[in-house]
């Protein structure tokens, strides 16, 4: 290795390990629903290690910072312009992953905790109205087939999801003696042992080709100090006698 290469690498390594001990702040929603309607109350909570100094929190809407230095940052989704993604940094964490939020200005909208779940996993759907509306007769539907009915009850839940779970949902409900319907949602159901043996894969392919660029690497530094040694300039001169 050459010598100008080793305060780089340990630059890097440094940098990878003060990395890895910073953890990232968490935003939390509260409710835990990332589709909303307008007019939701929806709170945000920011998570993370060590004590924030005077309530010293950033947050972040689409990148741009909201003045606020609170935990709890609570918002009323008057219009769209309050969907987007959200990030805080609290104390000593780094900045946290962007957490969705999608405000949609309708009668209903089918709420879920995530989008992609893993089969074995529960599932929870609710038919959420506009501004808490009393609603009746509430049917849920996937793929365009009614699955379930309730009178009153505007949750829907599976305790173990499998490949069949997959699909379209959408929900409807009687508000008013007005029959409305929430837009379409896609579930995906995935199965743990094929992502696994998917990942793994990619590690293996990540593990050979780094290997292959330092083979590559040692392999040309090899011959190139080879040449340097081997050169004109390091050839010794025979010895002659004095006459």
């Amino acid at each position: 290795m050459q010598p100008s290469l080793l305060p780089f690498l340990l630059l890097l390594v440094l940098a990878g390990r003060k990395a890895a001990n910073l953890s990232k702040s968490i935003v939390t929603l509260y409710p835990p629903w990332f589709h909303v309607l307008k007019n939701d109350l929806v709170t945000l909570r920011c998570e993370g290690s060590g004590t924030p100094e005077g309530n010293s929190i950033l947050w972040l809407h689409n990148d741009t910072i909201i003045p606020v230095q609170i935990q709890d940052y609570n918002i009323i989704t008057k219009n769209i312009s309050y969907s987007g993604k959200y990030q805080c940094q609290r104390g000593q964490s780094a900045l946290s992953e962007p957490v969705g939020l999608e405000v949609f200005p309708d009668w209903l909208v089918l709420q879920t905790l995530k989008l992609v779940y893993m089969k074995g996993e529960s599932m929870v759907l609710r038919c959420h109205s506009w501004e808490n509306k009393g609603i009746s007769k509430v049917t849920f539907y996937q793929n365009g087939i009614g699955r379930k009915f309730f009178q009153h009850d505007s949750n829907f839940s599976i305790s173990k999801v499998d490949s069949n779970d997959n699909g379209d949902y959408f929900c409807s409900a009687t508000i008013r003696n007005r029959r409305e319907t929430s837009r379409v949602v896609r579930i995906t159901v995935q199965d743990p042992s094929s992502s696994t043996s998917s990942s793994s894969k990619i590690w293996y392919i990540l593990f050979y080709l780094v290997m292959g660029v330092l083979f590559a690497a040692d392999t040309g530094l090899y011959f190139t100090l080879k040449r340097e040694i081997n050169g004109p300039k390091n050839k010794r001169r025979p010895l002659t006698r004095w006459r």
